[in-house]
């Protein structure tokens, strides 16, 4: 009888020892009291020696159908369209412009994995990589707002391949483009200024920093590990991948100084006879 319950008693530890297949937690949008949930999505050039390193995530707002995301850090600098005269009539289409294709073509390609891609859910016109919306940053819902929630720092490779950087004054962050065409010189796209308020600048700038966002799939969505800190992101379970098989952990003896209960013990204890 004694035998019989610490079996028991050793398959109910066991059974508290079986990790889950995936991390607790779900994406969710910018909120006052909890601010970002964060996310790691696809690699890139980060380091100053051009180290690829994971791209970082925040979310900004979810729905049931899709989860509104932009790089933490700006990852490059290039122009918004080097032929700024063409860029005065075709601008207010921002899936018309060379860094929309940039970031649809050689970006999306360097960036994402097969697997990556296909959690991702397109913007209108422009593909399933693009820039954020000017009105975006004036949303202090989504953590944005003029002033703080505005800005936004290079990782070290753009700073290392020609992104400005604003004074120490500033706070050292950079400017980067939004997807809008400037109202007032259609020559310009609307960008953030070194006060952490909208402005715009011609287009053809190429030291204007990249901070690409994107749409996910939420119906796609699995999260697979991560505590959806900045310090430890979530990470997903991309579409056909498998789940990574767990490592059993290792069971305690049931009673101290007993091995006879289960045979998994491996506590090096010895075992006695009931």
């Amino acid at each position: 009888m004694k035998r019989f319950l610490r079996m028991l008693l050793c398959a109910a530890l066991l059974l508290t020892l079986i990790p889950s297949c995936f991390a607790e937690g779900e994406l969710r949008g910018y909120t006052k009291s909890d601010g970002y949930v964060y996310v790691t999505l696809g690699q890139y050039p980060q380091t100053a020696e051009g180290g690829v390193e994971p791209i970082l995530w925040r979310v900004l707002t979810v729905d049931a159908e899709k989860a509104y995301l932009c790089s933490e850090y700006i990852l490059f600098a290039m122009p918004m369209h080097v032929d700024y005269n063409a860029y005065k009539k075709i601008g207010a289409d921002f899936g018309a412009t060379e860094l929309c294709a940039y970031l649809n073509g050689q970006f999306t390609q360097d960036a994402f994995q097969q697997g990556e891609t296909e959690l991702l859910l397109p913007l209108e016109t422009y593909g399933k990589v693009f820039l954020l919306d000017s009105e975006d940053l004036k949303n202090k819902n989504i953590g944005m707002g003029l002033g703080e929630g505005l800005k936004a720092w290079g990782t070290e490779y753009a700073k290392e391949n020609g992104l400005y950087v604003f004074q120490k004054k500033y706070g050292r962050h950079s400017p980067y483009w939004t997807r809008n065409q400037s109202t007032t010189d259609k020559r310009h796209g609307r960008c953030t200024k070194d006060g952490g308020q909208l402005g715009h600048i011609v287009a053809n700038r190429d030291n204007e920093g990249v901070r690409p966002a994107i749409y996910l799939d939420m119906t796609k969505v699995e999260i697979l590990s991560g505590a959806g800190t900045m310090e430890d992101p979530f990470t997903l379970l991309l579409p056909g991948a498998e789940v990574p098989a767990e490592v059993p952990a290792e069971a305690p003896c049931c009673v101290p100084g007993d091995c006879t209960c289960c045979a998994s013990c491996t506590c090096g204890c010895q075992e006695t006879n009931d």
